[in-house]
């Protein structure tokens, strides 16, 4: 039902724009797509109660609205965060879109944005998303701007250490040159980022291997007249 509804849609706007009917699948993808996907966000998202059950709701043109089990939910105690929406807890755990949040208890957490960058931390751990933010300290963390954030000893690209020089960290600043892709969210398995930043390979100490690390390869920042692009420095 959901993808005969998307494909009237998309007629209609096809229409709108080029007088006649979208008969080839492929033949607008954008901005198309980003428009319904507008149309749609007025739907029912995010934590929603079914049947009397709590379950995380996506909608996207390839399946329509989608209902996503909650593993391990108390389905009593389970209530959302108003200072960010895509954070909901039980008396046990902490979850973000639905999915775990590696390592966080109910007590002491705190989102730290209210927007689609989970930034959250307690009093042992900085969180992004689902995952940790690896080394991270709590007292002194701060949001620079995604992809980057910061505490007293380092700068982090999404949940992963850059191990810069003290004063490189005092003095970093983010420039987001194509801000656009800047915003975007990598997920890879540490295994993966490893074979490919072997410089990371100590993070397996820390990190088990079925977690995945997040990065926003398409950010940019600079310090001490060295530029960064992700977590690598530009040469």
């Amino acid at each position: 039902m959901e993808k005969y509804f998307f494909q009237l849609i998309k007629n209609y706007f096809y229409k709108a724009f080029f007088g006649r009917s979208c008969s080839n699948k492929k033949a607008i993808v954008f901005p198309i797509s980003t428009i319904l996907m507008f149309i749609v966000s007025g739907c029912s998202t995010g934590y929603v109660k079914e049947n009397g059950d709590w379950v995380w709701v996506t909608i996207d043109e390839s399946h329509g609205k989608r209902s996503h089990y909650i593993e391990g939910i108390d389905q009593e105690s389970f209530h959302v965060l108003k200072k960010n929406k895509n954070f909901a807890m039980d008396n046990a755990r902490v979850y973000f879109k639905g999915k775990i949040v590696w390592k966080a208890k109910p007590e002491g957490f705190t989102p730290l944005t209210d927007d689609e960058y989970g930034y959250a931390k307690n009093k042992e751990f900085v969180f992004l998303n689902n995952e940790i933010i690896l080394n991270a300290d709590p007292a002194t963390f701060e949001i620079i701007s995604f992809p980057y954030s910061r505490d007293k000893k380092d700068v982090y690209c999404g949940t992963i250490p850059m191990m810069l020089a003290q004063e490189d960290v005092n003095s970093f600043i983010v420039t987001n040159s194509d801000d656009f892709m800047a915003r975007t969210i990598t997920t890879t398995s540490v295994t993966h980022f490893i074979e490919y930043h072997p410089e990371y390979k100590w993070i397996e100490t820390q990190y088990p291997a079925n977690r995945n690390v997040i990065l926003g390869e398409s950010g940019t920042g600079e310090a001490g007249g060295k530029k960064y692009m992700g977590l690598t420095q530009k040469k």
